[in-house]
């Protein structure tokens, strides 16, 4: 069946996105050091979106294909898709062009057995020594070579190939009263098992500390956040600048706006980009197909550029060269700090971080943190964060290193001054 012919086809089509996706992936899942299962998946996904001009305004409907589909249910569907699109009335823009591309992101699973990784990869886990009452309940292991495609009408098809290992682990402590544990998930693009056997020694470190902790009790400290957290500050800081929420009038900063006003802490420096060696969010192009342009968003503690889709950069009034395309991944820049100094609070385990820019509020509900005093690390747990943005941030320190996490790279450390513990 040709797809591509199906849909210049079908009448009232004034541009179309075809996007496919095929995952090839090797499965394990272990229950306490028993495999119990190995899978080799392979997936297919394939979605089609029209475009519609009329009444000087543009509409869109998208819809899946199915392998079970033959041409009358795709022509219906596409059919089905140009009605719905007439019923959206969006402002006009122009999609993304191009030729062919071919990336394939950079990863030493490439060519490599990806059940062998898999069986790699458990091994690690499992060398690591549990402690007296642990262990890791359950193990499940993903290797993935994803292959993701989109086609226009405008001439562009370009592909991207990534291989990535997922790892769902839960550690746990038990003794004679109570079982404790801790959910993680590791994403990597290399196999790296020395990093895989220090993740899970740390894990273990942490959920007996877990079950251990004291009762925390309501102090002013300094806290320091460990990148997921990080990563939830920045992601929150930065989309206040992208296309969409500017164009809506539903950002609280402009570019311009100085976050750190004249503070004695590290500036903040904060690159969105394409590729982060190391990170399975990497991307060549975005879902539109438009090519990505790395962006500083904040240099110095103050934003500025916008970025974002070829959507709302149009609506801007911005070039096609001048439109980033919704960016992946960032770098924030290392700062100055060794290590804290002083009593301050370590948060290994958060519900998630809470920002509300609107309101000037960081807080969030704490699992588990080590209480920092001299030489002395206490863990405590049952507390909560709450601290004012415009204060935390002129103040904030950054640590020296740098790590990759999921889709952010920078220090490993970001302490916030004066944080109210309850």
């Amino acid at each position: 069946m040709d797809l591509i012919k199906l849909i210049r086809e079908t009448e009232g089509v004034s541009a179309f996105k075809v996007m496919d996706k095929a995952e090839h992936r090797a499965e394990a899942y272990y229950v306490k050091r028993k495999l119990e299962t190995v899978r080799a998946i392979d997936v297919e996904e394939t979605s089609v979106t029209v475009y519609v001009e009329h009444d000087d305004a543009m509409g869109d409907s998208t819809f899946p294909v199915f392998a079970s589909m033959d041409e009358e249910a795709v022509r219906a569907a596409l059919k089905l898709a140009v009605e719905r699109a007439y019923l959206v009335s969006n402002k006009p823009y122009a999609l993304p062009k191009g030729g062919v591309e071919m990336h394939e992101l950079p990863s030493d699973l490439v060519g490599q057995d990806l059940r062998k990784v898999a069986s790699q990869v458990a091994q690690a886990v499992f060398e690591v020594p549990m402690g007296e009452g642990g262990s890791i309940n359950a193990l499940e292991i993903f290797v993935t070579r994803e292959t993701k495609r989109v086609r226009t009408g405008e001439g562009l098809d370009k592909t991207q190939v990534t291989h990535y290992i997922g790892i769902e682990a839960i550690p746990t402590s038990t003794d004679d009263k109570e079982s404790v544990e801790l959910y993680e998930w590791y994403d990597l693009t290399d196999l790296d098992l020395d990093r895989i056997r220090k993740e899970i020694a740390d894990k273990m470190i942490e959920v007996r500390a877990r079950k251990d902790a004291e009762q925390g009790k309501p102090m002013t400290i300094d806290v320091a956040l460990r990148p997921s957290e990080i990563t939830d500050l920045f992601f929150e800081l930065t989309y206040e600048l992208n296309y969409g929420p500017v164009f809506q009038h539903a950002n609280a900063y402009n570019v311009g706006d100085d976050l750190q006003k004249d503070g004695d802490g590290d500036p903040l420096n904060v690159t969105l980009r394409a590729e982060v060696r190391g990170s399975c969010m990497s991307a060549a192009f975005d879902g539109d197909g438009a090519p990505l342009r790395d962006c500083q968003v904040i240099k110095d503690g103050k934003f500025v550029s916008m970025w974002g889709s070829t959507r709302y950069g149009a609506y801007l009034g911005l070039k096609p060269e001048e439109i980033t395309g919704n960016l992946p991944c960032f770098e924030v820049g290392t700062g100055t700090l060794d290590k804290p100094q002083g009593d301050w609070l370590e948060c290994v385990s958060l519900s998630g971080l809470q920002l509300d820019v609107d309101n000037d509020y960081i807080g969030g509900e704490i699992r588990l943190a080590y209480l920092h005093q001299g030489d002395k690390v206490t863990p405590i747990t049952g507390i909560s964060m709450s601290g004012q943005l415009s204060k935390v941030l002129p103040s904030i320190r950054l640590s020296k290193d740098k790590v990759v996490r999921g889709a952010y790279q920078g220090p490993s450390l970001a302490v916030l001054k004066d944080v109210q513990i309850v």
